[in-house]
Formats: structure tokens, sequence, C-alpha cells
């Protein structure tokens, strides 16, 4: 959202180059709350950067308690469009990296879950073809028991046409 502020050039990101935008009246102080209550990424780390490896292993018992409780045995899909302007997947980037660092084979926290990451290029703010499609095969995956928690993690790029 910060980044959103700053290339909308909202008056509250200009006027100190994004100092106080977080409080700020274009994202309050109940949002940042909520955020850092329910967000996967705001509940391990706040609405600061994500750190290198070196600290995330330093809190890794903290971390792995909010992982174990809130995502522990689950199953995540991400679709993002490759050309969404509104939401980019270089926002999601590095919280998704982190993650899928986290429950790849030999990764600290093991694998408690499963995480697919497809990017669709040419894909804008939508729910394209490709990520129905995706989605489907998801579900009908899980119902039937071929995907699921342990499975580990996969990250692609795929084209989102039929």
């Amino acid at each position: 959202m910060a980044d959103r502020a700053r290339l909308s050039k909202r008056k509250t990101w200009l006027k100190d180059a994004g100092a106080t935008f977080l409080g700020s009246a274009d994202f309050p102080a109940a949002l940042v709350s909520s955020v850092q209550k329910w967000d996967p990424r705001g509940l391990l780390f706040g609405v600061g950067e994500i750190p290198s490896h070196a600290p995330v292993l330093s809190a890794a018992a903290r971390l792995q308690d909010v992982l174990d409780s809130r995502l522990g045995g689950k199953s995540v899909l991400v679709c993002s469009g490759g050309a969404d302007k509104l939401v980019p997947y270089a926002a999601s980037q590095p919280f998704m990296d982190f993650l899928k660092a986290a429950v790849a084979k030999g990764g600290w926290w093991g694998e408690g879950m499963s995480v697919e990451d497809v990017v669709y290029p040419g894909v804008g703010h939508e729910m394209s073809e490709g990520m129905v499609r995706d989605s489907v095969r998801f579900i009908v995956d899980l119902v039937e028991g071929r995907g699921g928690a342990n499975k580990g993690e996969e990250s692609r790029t795929r084209d989102s046409r039929i």
C-alpha cells in the first residue's frame, strides 16, 4: 500500500517520503492494527520490511509458533497477474520468497504446509481463465487427496491462455 501511495503521489506520502504514511488518513491506525492481526505478512513482520534470512532465523521460534498456529497443515495457492499494476507481484514477492523458503524441503520450518505460487504473464488485476483453471485443479486435487500439506512449495510462471 505504501508503494501505491508513492505512485499515486498521495499527500500523506509526499509530505515526508512516506515516513508517516502508516497511521495517516490514507492508511489509518485501525487498518494498521487489522493488518498486524489478520494479514499473514503482518502477523509475522508487522508493517516493517521483511528482514534478511539471518534475523529471520534468530526469530525462528516465534515465527514457527505463528506459522504453526495460523498456517500449519494448510495448502495455499497464490495466483498473481504478471501485469497487475494495482497489486504488482513485486509487492508480494519478498513475503512469498520467505514463505516458500520456510516450507521448502530442508527449509527452517519444514514442510508443515504447501505453497503454490503462480504468476500469469500479461494478466492484470483480474481472475484470468488460467487462474480459474488452476483454482479448480487445486481444489479438486485437495479433495481427492493429491495435494496439500507436506507437498512442499512450488513456484512458476504460467501462460494464462487455455
